[in-house]
Formats: structure tokens, C-alpha cells, sequence
């Protein structure tokens, strides 16, 4: 009776202290700025949390995503969680593969259009699976960069091009609408049409060229990524310009790079903070785990405008996230996130 009994106590503490297993679809690139620091955030809070983390980079090809998770599926080796991204457009068809398949699923970033959720929200199944989504304020940040922009240069007159990233990925749209709803209220701009970028420098730079040629009056260049930016500046040196003085240039991401030309004025304005989605995200799947309900949606303020000599430009700088006491995050009354750093 007593080696039964010490059985079943060994089997509820194996179960208590099992390790979530969590497989995250970046489907980034590992070498990119933003997808890295992602990386280093999430892993910083899978140590803290004690959960077993997998990162899978799709390196800009979302089908690769799509693959990867078709081959965990035939292998049976789907973990207890799936963080996903509605990059280009990708989640509707993950989330079919996934019908029916045991595994609670994390929406970060990039979220389902407005129809689709409500489709989702119907779904016995995701109901039950599809546990939170966790996704910045795209828009307001593409609105603030272009204020933040404009009002650097003393809101001169001028030309202005957005180099979006891509047609399809949700945040890529938002940030472009925000930026377009504050530039088409300023009477004394001329913005031109936007550019795809597609995330990357040598592309922008490219675009770059092409536009500061075609647009001689050109005052403003407004970019979605940092890697983008550095394409742009690139192209406004190759002509004897200066960034911060005769051309105007915004970004989003903070890179160290970035950063440093924020703090030296090439950057106007900078926005990020979203490189945190991942890492907060396990927080709440940690949560999850132990038996809080999670709301459909989860609120929390990622972007912030970058200025220099504050205090988060520091930590930016330092990127040491080993601090943060992400056990100690807990849902308030409006489902808000807070952070809170251990001395």
C-alpha cells in the first residue's frame, strides 16, 4: 500500500512540475535586427519561467512555417503550445492544419482580420485552443514616427515617401496607415505613393535612389523597419545629403545600430518596444499552465517613441533582460501587463 501511494505521489509531482514544451514560428530571420532580439527576450523569459522553448526561424518564407508544423504534425510532435504570426497572411492556414489537434495556440504580432476572428470565435475548437492574442498597436506607432518626424524638422514643407514593408503582413499595414493618416493632415506635404520595401536594406536602398532622383524636393523618408532606414540613409550619404538636416528619415526597431543613429540625429524619430511580444507571451502561457483564464485579447503598450538618455534607451542599449521578474507579471482589472524589474 505504501509503495502505491509513493507511486502516485511521484506521478502528481511529475505532472505539477512538468516543463511546458512551447514551440515559437518566428518567421523571421535569425540574423535580422528585430527577429534576434525577439529571440533574446523569449529566451530570457523561458529561463525565468522554467518552460522548454523551441524557436523555428522561417526566415522570411512563410510557407517554411507552414511546412515545420505539417512535419510536427506527421510526427507527432507537437508541443503543449504554439506561438504563431500572422506573417503575410500565413495563420488561416496554420490554424487549419492544426483543427482538431490537441495544442493551445498563442497569436502574437499579427493578428486575424476582423471576420476571421469572429469565424475563429465561433469554433468549439479554438475556442477551447486559441487561448489569447497579443498584438501591438501597429497604427499608433506608424502615426507617432511621422509626427515625431514632421515635428523634428520644424514641420517644413515638403515631399514625403513611405517605404512600407509588404503588402499583406497586418503590422506592415497599420503602421503605413497611421503614418499616412498624420502625413495627408499636414496641407504642406506632398506625399507620394508608397514604396514596398520588403524589410530589407538592400532593397530600400535601391527604392531609395530611385526615388531622391524622381523627387528632387524630397524632405521626408518614412520606413517601417530599421534595416530599411539604413537603406535609405545609405542612399541620401551616396548623394552629399545629410540625415537629420536636409532629408528627414523614421524607423521602427531598435537595433543597436538604430539607436546610434537616433542618438546622433540621422534618425528623426525611432519607435519600438515590440521586440517583447514573445517574451511576454510565455508569461502568459505560463499563466495558462497553472490555471488562470486568459482573456480573448491581452492589452499591453509595447511601442514607445526612442529618445535618447532615458531610461529605456538605456536598457535598449544594454539589452540585458536577465532582470526582469517575469513571474512576478500578472493580469490587472483591463487584462494590462505591467513590468516590473528585480534589484
Amino acid at each position: 500500500m505504501l509503495k502505491v501511494i509513493a507511486l502516485i505521489f511521484i506521478f502528481l509531482s511529475a505532472c505539477v512540475f512538468a516543463q511546458p514544451s512551447v514551440v515559437f514560428l518566428n518567421p523571421g530571420k535569425p540574423t535580422e535586427n528585430f527577429w534576434a532580439h525577439v529571440d533574446l527576450f523569449a529566451l530570457a523569459a523561458a529561463q525565468r519561467l522554467d518552460l522548454k522553448l523551441t524557436i523555428f526561424h522561417a526566415k522570411r518564407e512563410q510557407y517554411s512555417m507552414i511546412k515545420y508544423l505539417e512535419k510536427m504534425i506527421q510526427q507527432q510532435q507537437l508541443p503543449d503550445y504554439l506561438m504563431l504570426v500572422n506573417e503575410k497572411q500565413s495563420l488561416p492556414r496554420m490554424l487549419h492544419l492544426l483543427e482538431e489537434q490537441p495544442v493551445y495556440v498563442l497569436i502574437l504580432l499579427n493578428d486575424l482580420e476582423a471576420v476571421l476572428r469572429s469565424k475563429y470565435a465561433l469554433n468549439t475548437h479554438w475556442q477551447q485552443y486559441i487561448i489569447s492574442r497579443l498584438v501591438p498597436n501597429n497604427y499608433w506607432i506608424g502615426e507617432q514616427t511621422a509626427k515625431a518626424m514632421y515635428q523634428q524638422a520644424g514641420g517644413q514643407p515638403g515631399g514625403v515617401v513611405l517605404i512600407s514593408g509588404d503588402r499583406a503582413t497586418p503590422a506592415s499595414k497599420e503602421r503605413e496607415a497611421g503614418a499616412l493618416s498624420f502625413f495627408h493632415q499636414q496641407t504642406n506635404l506632398s506625399v507620394k505613393p508608397v514604396i514596398y520595401g520588403d524589410w530589407e536594406q538592400a532593397r530600400s536602398y535601391q527604392q531609395s535612389k530611385s526615388l531622391l532622383r524622381r523627387y528632387p524636393q524630397l524632405k521626408y523618408i518614412w520606413t517601417a523597419n530599421d534595416h530599411m532606414a539604413f537603406g535609405s540613409l545609405q542612399a541620401i550619404q551616396d548623394i552629399g545629403k545629410s540625415a537629420g538636416k536636409d532629408i528627414y528619415l523614421s524607423s521602427v526597431n531598435v537595433s543597436l545600430e538604430a539607436l546610434k543613429l537616433r542618438e546622433q540625429g540621422q534618425l528623426s524619430a525611432l519607435g519600438g518596444g515590440h521586440f517583447m511580444a514573445a517574451g511576454w507571451g510565455l508569461r502568459l502561457i505560463h499563466l495558462h499552465y497553472l490555471g488562470y483564464a486568459l482573456p480573448s485579447n491581452v492589452t499591453l503598450p509595447m511601442f514607445r517613441l526612442v529618445q535618447p538618455n532615458t531610461e529605456f534607451y538605456q536598457q535598449l542599449k544594454a539589452q540585458d533582460w536577465s532582470g526582469i521578474a517575469f513571474e512576478r507579471l500578472f493580469l490587472d482589472e483591463h487584462n494590462k501587463l505591467t513590468l516590473e524589474f528585480v534589484h
